[in-house]
Parts: structure tokens; sequence; C-alpha cells
């Protein structure tokens, strides 16, 4: 098995990750920390070579006894990366799909702003007309009719209801 990475770097890499376990294991050794760091400027200086010689007496024995079931975990790893990915891929773009769907239906409900200018004119043109044709006396009965209908306080500083919109389908959650 041909490595693509020089030895020190492949022993520094394997210690790093091998630390994140054993330094809260054993960090309560003294001189723990001073050990550390007189094991890795072994690794790293250039007149000891301790990183090609750990290389060379400890992993390559163990790369090579090891190499097919190796090679095997990495194609199997390789697959179910791709599987997963794909996955993700598909629910990524379901979920943003109905999401961007359910936007256009809630701004495409909403009225334009040119229809409603319309609207308010055409309602102010049939109030002004149906106005001059009221005799008094009906005038008189819509403006009583609107005194009843006075609202409270309360229900004015109420918070008012909301419609509910179909956002719930940008997060997915199924």
């Amino acid at each position: 098995m041909k490595t693509h990475l020089p030895p020190k770097w492949i022993i520094v890499a394997l210690l790093t990750v091998l630390e994140k376990v054993g330094d809260p294991l054993i960090s309560w050794l003294p001189l723990y920390n001073e050990a550390k760091l007189a094991f890795f400027v072994y690794l790293w200086h250039p007149k000891t070579k301790g990183a090609a010689s750990m290389f060379d007496f400890v992993l390559r024995p163990f790369i090579a006894k090891h190499e097919a079931k190796i090679d095997h975990y990495l194609v199997e790893l390789s697959l179910k990366t791709a599987d997963i990915t794909t996955l993700f891929w598909h629910k990524t773009t379901s979920c943003s799909e109905t999401t961007l769907l359910d936007l256009l239906h809630n701004v495409s409900s909403l009225p334009t702003s040119q229809t409603r200018r319309n609207q308010n004119l055409k309602d102010e043109t049939e109030l002004a007309a149906a106005e001059a044709t009221e005799p008094v006396s009906a005038m008189e009965n819509r403006v009583a009719d609107d005194s009843n209908n006075k609202v409270s306080f309360n229900e004015l500083s109420s918070k008012p209801k909301r419609r509910k919109r179909r956002f719930s389908s940008l997060f997915c959650a199924k």
C-alpha cells in the first residue's frame, strides 16, 4: 500500500487523534505534558527522524498485515457515504421544492397593490353614489348601527389572529 503523505504527517495525525481519547485518561500522571512535548520533538526533529522510524517499525507492518481489511472498509465507507449523500440530497430538494411551492402559493394569494387600489376606488365610488341617493333617515339609521357596533378597548388591545401559513415544510420535520 503506497502512502501519499509523508510518514511524519501520518504519525502526527494518528497521535493527535489518540491524544483526544488518551489525554483525559492519563493526563493526571506527573510530567505528562513534558513527556508529550519531548515525544513530539523526537518525532519532528530532523536528526532523530522519529516519525519515519515509528512509521517503518510500527505502522507499516500493521498496515501490511491488515491491508485487505482496510481496503474493504474504505470501499464500504465510500459506498455508505454516497448513499447518505444521495438520501440527504433527495430530502433537501424535496423540502426545498415544497417550501418554494408554499411560498409561491402564499404570494400569489395576496392581492396586488394595484388591485387593492382599484378595489378601494371602486368601493369609495359606490359609497359616494349610495350616500348621494340615500334618504337622510337611512343615513341616520346607518350611523346608529355603526355606534352600536363599536369595538371595546379590550378587543382592540388583544392580539389580532393571524392567518396560519404553511411554512412548516421549511424545516421538513416529518
